[in-house]
């Protein structure tokens, strides 16, 4: 297994940085109101903007760390954990491995059939 080393902070810095990002597409594709803060969001509106950050930022890293066993799921897990403390929301301290195996999971399952592919290995 390899182990990412990655502090809760930084990693929730990196989520917070993503998240305010997705806010502001979605607010640009008026699918949440312009003007809106993460803050003012309710709790559906706000793990669907955690997920979709969770998954561009798994898809930003390498493929071959992604794909290999790793601690990402913990890290992933311990990240929106601390989000409850950052947003005031206690839901988050409710996220469980099982939820973040399941955002990840996907990608991990492409990432390594594509690394299977002899097309992939001679590009």
């Amino acid at each position: 297994m390899i182990e990412i080393k990655i502090t809760i902070d930084s990693a929730l810095s990196l989520l917070l940085d993503r998240m305010n990002l997705e806010l502001k597409l979605r607010q640009r594709d008026r699918i949440i109101h312009a003007g809106s803060r993460l803050e003012d969001l309710s709790y559906e509106e706000l793990f669907l903007i955690v997920e979709a950050s969770i998954f561009d930022t798994i898809f930003m890293l390498p493929m071959d760390l992604v794909a290999q066993e790793t601690n990402l799921i913990n890290i992933i897990t311990g990240t929106v954990k601390a989000l409850s403390r950052v947003l005031n929301r206690e839901e988050f301290k409710l996220f469980t491995t099982r939820q973040a195996t399941a955002i990840i999971q996907p990608i991990i399952n492409l990432f390594q059939s594509q690394s299977k592919m002899k097309d992939f290995r001679n590009n």
